[in-house]
């Protein structure tokens, strides 16, 4: 049995190993370890609640309004405040835009780049994809960080800064928005609506979002998201990284009385989520206690615990393990063309890419929806 180390890795918030034994060129046990002790549930504790506010976002600095966005939803709630139909759309379109902004990076600058990577030389897209993907020098990174830039700058506008912003709270958003405000937002929504249509997709927005089968998806001839298609298909991305297939979502982005995405469960049907099933695994942490659910466990370490080998708890739900993210979503709210992907070849790396792309269109056009939708003049918060 030999043992090799892989990390930490360099894409992820916090420190991260992967450590694999290996036996006759096979995987026998891979284990992944959080070795970064970080202790936010104890960060918290005593605190004033308001103070989740401003801790709970450092939990992570790309994905801070995800974070801020849960503690204001759980201080609303404990405090049954009513949120004004301005602060709940002026919430949706910051954490909307954090989401998106995160969609392309990832895209972009952090996996297209490593098929541009020497080892894919003899591939008949190889010359292409390096000419648009190389880290730093390829052409993809002058229009897609001008083009991030921009649309961020609506974080200015709606949250005052990015990351970290204290503007989402309980009541809603503290950043009123005056007409001006507004128009300037319908111009930068419009910018990143060009930047998707004429650069990722070589399409429409609505005509991706629309997308309803795989045929129709590699029919797709022209932008970004057809050069990762022809790569991927070539080098079978669908037959790697799959999971356990099923999926759970909690729903996303308030609309009226239920979310744009809906909550759910998936694995071959929809099913409810029930958060009471849901609990943290410490078995394998180094932490003291049994798996509880997350409103009644707590977080003591215990740094000499046998058969431990991270930081991180383990969520499950109903004792089993499930995917979330953009995949989840998209199969949970019933996206034909994820449902489709999911049910030939289930959870795998091409399946993620494709929901984070038709969901990055999916939210661009509800961003403007909602963008018209904002009333200057009428309560924030």
């Amino acid at each position: 049995m030999s043992r090799l180390v892989l990390g930490p890795f360099n894409r992820v918030e916090g420190d991260l190993e992967v450590t694999l034994e290996t036996e006759n060129g096979r995987v026998e046990s891979a284990k992944v370890n959080s070795p970064l002790y970080r202790g936010f549930e104890q960060i918290l504790q005593g605190k004033d609640p308001m103070d989740a506010l401003a801790i709970a976002p450092r939990i992570c600095g790309i994905c801070s309004v995800s974070q801020s966005v849960a503690s204001s939803l759980a201080l609303s709630d404990a405090m049954g405040l009513e949120v004004p139909e301005n602060g709940r759309i002026a919430r949706n379109l910051v954490h909307a835009c954090e989401n998106l902004a995160d969609h392309i990076t990832h895209f972009y600058l952090f996996f297209m780049p490593d098929f541009a990577r020497d080892g894919y030389s003899q591939k008949s897209w190889h010359e292409r994809i390096a000419k648009r993907f190389q880290a730093v020098k390829g052409e993809a990174a002058g229009d897609v960080l001008p083009a991030r830039a921009a649309f961020l700058r609506l974080m200015g506008l709606l949250a005052g800064k990015w990351p970290h912003s204290l503007s989402i709270q309980p009541g809603g958003s503290l950043r009123a928005i005056d007409r001006a405000e507004k128009m300037r937002i319908h111009a930068h929504l419009r910018e990143f609506r060009r930047f998707l249509e004429d650069t990722l997709f070589g399409d429409s927005l609505e005509s991706v979002a629309s997308l309803g089968s795989a045929g129709s998806l590699f029919q797709l001839k022209g932008g970004d998201f057809a050069a990762f298609l022809e790569a991927s298909k070539d080098l079978g991305l669908s037959r790697y990284g799959r999971a356990t297939d099923s999926f759970m979502s909690y729903g996303n982005y308030p609309v009226g009385e239920g979310t744009l995405f809906p909550s759910g469960v998936w694995s071959g049907e929809l099913l409810p989520l029930e958060p009471g099933t849901i609990l943290e695994d410490v078995s394998h942490s180094w932490m003291e206690g049994e798996s509880l659910h997350p409103s009644e466990g707590f977080t003591q370490p215990m740094a000499d615990k046998e058969g431990a080998y991270s930081w991180c708890k383990a969520p499950r739900l109903g004792g089993r393990v499930v995917e979330t993210g953009a995949l989840a979503r998209q199969v949970i709210s019933g996206q034909p063309l994820v449902r489709e992907l999911v049910s030939v070849s289930g959870g795998n790396v091409e399946n993620r890419v494709i929901a984070r792309l038709v969901e990055t269109a999916r939210v661009a056009i509800e961003m403007e929806k909602w963008a018209l939708q904002l009333k200057p003049g009428e309560p924030f918060c």
